[in-house]
């Protein structure tokens, strides 16, 4: 802007010197192109010195537009920062009050483990006392019943032999009488003549024999375990109880009598009998524990608890069953026996 000034100032004072070298016209057309580039610097000065201004202006309001948002931003970040160290601490708080939650949850619940461990140890005691009680009364009412049975057959006996002998003793009188009648006769023929010889004649006496015992046949080998099966398998439930129990008679209290003391449990419980059949099932899991068929016996008494409405009894069951057969097929449905519980 100072060059053209200048430029201009110059102009004019060279004036005076061109106005003797040219001509009117010359001078005319000069001024106005002086005048003409004076108006452009004028126009320039003006549009470029107010885009200026204005853009300063602009830039000056958008800096003050920055500087409030970076303190607006400076506000917020002290703001989040405190509210930062106060989550902080109520984390904490909130760590300790979870850790004391949870310490004092695992005493409430250790405590409540001890008590259904405890209870579940009282249970099984009395499920034991229960079990023995029940085969201490069956086995007072099978001694009961054989001492009856023995009972009705020496009555049966007795009465055999007194009906023997009540025959003997009726033949022996038929006899006598024969006799007599033989004697009379004689007498009618012949008169008695009193004797001393005759008075002190001893009297006939009729001699009985004994009675002649049949001879007793052995009968042939009975398999009474097949027979019972054949009859459970129709359905006829006391009567292949009675086989099995004549099984078990016949052959003892062998190991090889299991799986026929399971099949009296299993026809007792077939006939709703779910006492005595747990009697049964016991006496297999008590004296062969470690036979694979204790473990279906111990399942087949959770089923009869459960029959009876005694669910509790019945989860101590199919627990033990777990327990003590884990790997056992019985273990299994055990497992989806309590769960449906």
């Amino acid at each position: 802007m100072k060059k053209r000034y200048l430029t201009s100032l110059l102009l004019i004072g060279i004036m005076p010197f061109l106005t003797h070298c040219a001509t009117q016209e010359d001078v005319n057309a000069l001024n106005y192109h002086i005048r003409s580039l004076n108006k452009k610097v004028e126009d320039m000065k003006d549009t470029t010195v107010g885009q200026m201004q204005q853009r300063q202006a602009s830039s000056s309001g958008l800096i003050d537009q920055l500087q409030a948002d970076i303190l607006q931003l400076k506000s917020q970040l002290e703001e989040n920062s405190h509210l930062n160290r106060m989550l902080q601490e109520q984390n904490k708080e909130l760590q300790l009050a979870v850790a004391s939650l949870k310490e004092q949850q695992e005493q409430e619940l250790n405590t409540r483990l001890a008590e259904h461990d405890n209870r579940i140890k009282q249970q099984e005691e009395s499920l034991t006392a229960i079990r023995q009680a029940r085969i201490e009364d069956a086995e007072r009412r099978s001694k009961a019943a054989a001492q009856a049975a023995e009972a009705a057959m020496r009555k049966a006996r007795e009465a055999s032999a007194a009906q023997t002998a009540s025959k003997q003793v009726d033949r022996g009188h038929i006899s006598a009488t024969s006799q007599k009648v033989v004697h009379s006769g004689a007498s009618s023929a012949k008169p008695a003549v009193s004797t001393p010889q005759a008075a002190s004649k001893p009297e006939t006496h009729i001699t009985q024999t004994a009675p002649v015992k049949p001879a007793v046949t052995q009968p042939a080998s009975v398999d009474y375990f097949s027979e019972g099966q054949q009859k459970y398998n129709k359905g006829q439930y006391d009567e292949a109880y009675g086989l099995f129990e004549k099984h078990i008679n016949t052959q003892g209290s062998k190991e090889s009598t299991i799986p026929v003391r399971y099949m009296m449990g299993e026809c007792l419980f077939k006939k709703g009998e779910y006492d005595q059949a747990i009697i049964q099932y016991q006496q297999i899991i008590s004296n062969f524990p470690g036979n694979p068929q204790a473990a279906k016996a111990l399942l087949r008494q959770g089923e009869a608890f459960e029959q009876l409405s005694d669910n509790e009894t019945a989860k101590i069951i199919y627990k033990k069953v777990t327990a003590s057969y884990g790997s056992t097929p019985e273990a299994e449905i055990a497992r989806k026996r309590m769960s449906s519980l």
